[in-house]
């Protein structure tokens, strides 16, 4: 992923703390035809099981990225974050300036392991549902499922799990601009205030805290 010193994110504890937030990512394993096969999966993160974490998440069995993943080939897992225009408008030379995006994004590279054993698969999907239930009045969990359908459900998807080789972070958030221009991106952010721009907001002021 071509990143500029700039924008670069190296710490450990901030990529996987990003990874946990925006667990929703994308995995893509190269097939033996110069192709790349694409799965978009909810992923859990064991992250401190090695250095650099661990992924674990399901696909369907009928999803032929389980078989190009677990025959040792090189994985990405892409993770992204928030998002958003940035306009001319808020600098302070408008006139000389272009508009540009910011976002943040993770991949995850590393190798598969799997199928995952009965076991390990309903671990899974326990913990899935444990993490996304999570502050419900009264969480979902799996126990609830009719058992005959339970195991049925089992038989139908396939368990990976992605031992974590390298991480890669680039947080595009105006760090190139001067100290003036980066507070006035933060603000007008704040004033837009979608979603994903107040988490923008919240990423700019952790690294400029941290700085």
């Amino acid at each position: 992923m071509y990143s500029p010193e700039a924008f670069l994110e190296t710490d450990r504890d901030r990529l996987l703390d990003f990874v946990e937030r925006h667990s929703f990512g994308c995995l893509m394993a190269p097939d033996d035809q110069g192709g790349i096969e694409i799965a978009h999966l909810p992923f859990v993160l064991d992250r401190d099981t090695g250095p650099s974490g661990r992924l674990r998440a399901h696909v369907a069995r009928a999803n032929r990225i389980w078989r190009l993943a677990t025959d040792g080939r090189p994985l990405v897992a892409v993770f992204s974050g928030p998002h958003g225009y940035v306009s001319p408008r808020w600098y302070e030379q408008p006139s000389k300036q272009v508009p540009t995006w910011n976002y943040a994004v993770v991949h995850a590279h590393g190798r598969a392991a799997g199928p995952m054993s009965r076991d390990d698969l309903a671990r899974l999907l326990d913990d899935l549902a444990s993490i996304h239930e999570r502050g419900a009045a009264e969480p979902w969990s799996t126990s609830e499922l009719d058992r005959e359908l339970h195991e049925n459900l089992l038989r139908g998807i396939v368990g990976l799990t992605i031992e974590i080789d390298r991480l890669q972070g680039k947080f595009k958030l105006s760090q190139n601009r001067s100290p003036a221009d980066q507070a006035r991106v933060a603000r007008a952010l704040g004033e837009r205030g979608s979603p994903d721009d107040l988490d923008m907001v919240r990423l700019m002021t952790a690294r400029r805290e941290d700085r």
